[in-house]
């Protein structure tokens, strides 16, 4: 997504949770300096994804259920790429499934996302300004890492498109060619989340839905 037609979405975002967009700066100029010396994996990550289905796994406590229908069906997964939004990493990876991408801003399980790491998985870690810590204790143990934000990217850095983990899976296998994309493990409708990761969910579906249909901003 170019830079220009997030911007609104991005303003809009800023104004709904009275997010600081010099934070959001800070914590990308940290990331980029952090991969500074990083070799770019971005064709190697469009080579696992573009022209295939993508399956986006987000971590709704229906995840497990549904991984439990889809495992007996090995052929749902055969010739696919695999996008894990954080959290679910870890639920993937006890069922011996090692995603090809994971999509986080770190506040996941931090052994998982190292475990991931370690077994391939392309790890696109996302910089704001509210995990500035996490960046900079996490990102150094993480071997495969493309970087993005949300703010203008400076140089080594992306900004695909979304907000939240779940979402920007959606905007980056739209980026790297996705044939389609399918979802697993969302619950928009979680009533058992606080009011903030209600209101988070909100977006994710609003941008999700922008993503797959390419229609114009408007806040939920």
């Amino acid at each position: 997504m170019q830079f220009s037609k997030w911007l609104p979405i991005y303003t809009a975002i800023l104004e709904d949770f009275g997010l600081s967009p010099s934070r959001d700066e800070e914590g990308a100029r940290l990331l980029a300096a952090l991969l500074r010396d990083r070799q770019g994996l971005l064709a190697e990550a469009r080579g696992l994804v573009r022209c295939k289905r993508a399956v986006v796994f987000g971590n709704a406590p229906s995840l497990e259920a549904e991984l439990d229908c889809m495992l007996p069906n090995p052929q749902e997964r055969e010739g696919a790429a695999l996008l894990a939004a954080d959290g679910a990493t870890a639920a993937l990876l006890r069922r011996g499934i090692v995603p090809d991408i994971v999509v986080t801003d770190l506040d996941g399980p931090a052994e998982a996302l190292a475990l991931a790491d370690s077994l391939g998985s392309i790890m696109v870690v996302h910089a704001h300004g509210d995990n500035i810590d996490a960046l900079a204790r996490m990102v150094p143990r993480l071997d495969r890492v493309i970087g993005t934000c949300q703010c203008r990217p400076p140089q080594g850095l992306y900004n695909f498109g979304g907000f939240t983990d779940g979402d920007r899976c959606v905007f980056l296998a739209l980026e790297l060619g996705a044939a389609a994309v399918d979802l697993a493990g969302f619950d928009f409708e979680d009533e058992s989340v606080t009011p903030r990761k209600r209101k988070k969910l909100c977006w994710a579906r609003k941008l999700i839905d922008i993503a797959l249909s390419g229609s114009q901003i408007k806040p939920p």
